[in-house]
């Protein structure tokens, strides 16, 4: 009978939070209906691809792949993170469950969320991005041809600057 109860209670509980919250399936959901989740708590994962501290808080932008969407976070909060994702590192892998904003009222009339709980999932890596020697052989190449055509066309310039034009009678 104990572990009937227990179950109920556990799944209960599992209910009344999963409905607190309105699961984002991604940024672009949220950004196409913005309308339907403005002022409600959703829940946004995905890559941090930049931080800016403002005052006590920070803005946090974070990309689940397809849309980035700014994040109003605490600066205690803002500082758990260790990468933030460029060309050389993957950012850290985020949580955010806090309150949408179709047009901020505090922001200026911005799409961002304010978040309630920021969670840092996994910590982010730097990348190595070895050089392509083709590439950069054919780069230099490409730019030797085209000072050398350059400095030839101003040669050519010159010498047609000094030719005497033949008069027309």
């Amino acid at each position: 009978m104990s572990k009937k109860i227990f179950s109920f209670a556990f799944f209960a509980i599992c209910i009344l939070l999963s409905t607190s919250a309105v699961g984002a399936e991604s940024g672009k959901t949220l950004v196409e209906n913005s309308a339907n989740f403005d002022g409600k708590t959703v829940v946004l994962r995905g890559e941090v691809i930049g931080v800016m501290e403002r005052g006590d808080f920070a803005w946090v932008n974070v990309l689940d792949g397809e849309v980035a969407i700014g994040v109003w976070v605490r600066n205690e909060d803002a500082r758990k993170i260790s990468f933030v994702g460029d060309y050389r590192h993957v950012g850290d892998l985020v949580e955010v469950v806090g309150t949408f904003h179709m047009a901020c009222p505090e922001h200026g009339g911005d799409l961002d969320i304010h978040a309630d709980k920021f969670t840092v999932l996994t910590v982010g890596r730097g990348l190595d991005r070895p050089l392509n020697m083709p590439l950069a052989l054919l780069s230099v190449a490409l730019a030797a041809g085209a000072i050398t055509l350059a400095l030839y066309l101003r040669h050519v310039r010159r010498e047609r600057e000094k030719m005497v034009p033949v008069p027309s009678y």
